[in-house]
């Protein structure tokens, strides 16, 4: 006589044991879908960002200083950012960096503007980490929770994943503020710094203001232009990869 009950048992738990190893492998090739995704994502985006450069070169430059006045090569960066997360902004940005040393083997231009972008790409997905605090009830540190609770509400925990929060605009408007008061605090000294050396004939003041005024400028498109591609085009709900 078969034990119907042992048998029965057995064969449920071979059957489980599938099941999970069919979920295992189903996981595991969707983390390496993802991976591949933002590697495609990133290297596209710098790639971009490489063959866009030589636009700057017809784009009005400061007189005596040498500056566009406009450069949309870190824009590429920041969408790259927006999309895929920190880990993909990042590799773009550095990759999109080795590649203008092609357009300026000094060096100097590429590092300049990888430090002037660094900030607009930092600040906000700090931003967003401390956001997923707030929702899960954590308290902010330091200056984050005051700003944080004056400019909007603490939105759901779907809406505060990853890029999702920076969707809504008085929160990516109020990090990028920030992100800029950073820029400035890095830029205007290597300026200064930059001037001295390269430049002796020009005076402090003139270094300073123009330093301002160009940062200012740049930080407003890297700021706005990756914005509205990303999010009111529908971009980042069909791509979005964090």
């Amino acid at each position: 006589m078969v034990d119907v009950t042992t048998h029965g048992t057995a064969s449920f738990t071979t059957q489980s044991s599938d099941d999970t190893d069919v979920e295992l492998e189903l996981v595991s090739e969707s983390e390496s879908s993802v991976k591949v995704k933002q590697v495609v994502l990133a290297s596209v985006l710098a790639s971009l960002s490489i063959a866009i450069a030589p636009v700057a070169e017809f784009i009005p430059r400061i007189p005596g200083w040498g500056i566009a006045i406009f450069d949309p090569v870190s824009i590429f960066w920041i969408i790259s950012f927006l999309i895929g997360g920190i880990w993909v902004g990042l590799v773009s940005t550095v990759a999109g960096t080795m590649g203008l040393f092609l357009y300026d083997p000094t060096a100097i231009g590429p590092v300049f503007k990888l430090i002037a972008t660094l900030p607009m790409i930092i600040v906000p997905w700090y931003g967003v980490r401390k956001l997923r605090s707030v929702v899960r009830g954590e308290t902010l540190s330091n200056t984050a929770e005051p700003l944080v609770t004056r400019t909007y509400d603490v939105p759901d925990r779907e809406s505060s994943r990853g890029g999702d929060s920076l969707s809504r605009p008085k929160f990516y408007a109020t990090l990028m503020l920030l992100a800029f008061v950073l820029r400035l605090v890095l830029m205007v000294p290597i300026n200064l710094a930059y001037g001295a050396i390269a430049f002796p004939f020009l005076t402090l003041d003139f270094i300073i203001n123009y330093a301002i005024i160009l940062n200012s400028f740049q930080s407003l498109w890297d700021a706005l232009i990756p914005f509205i591609i990303v999010y009111p085009s529908g971009v980042f709900k069909t791509f979005k990869m964090w």
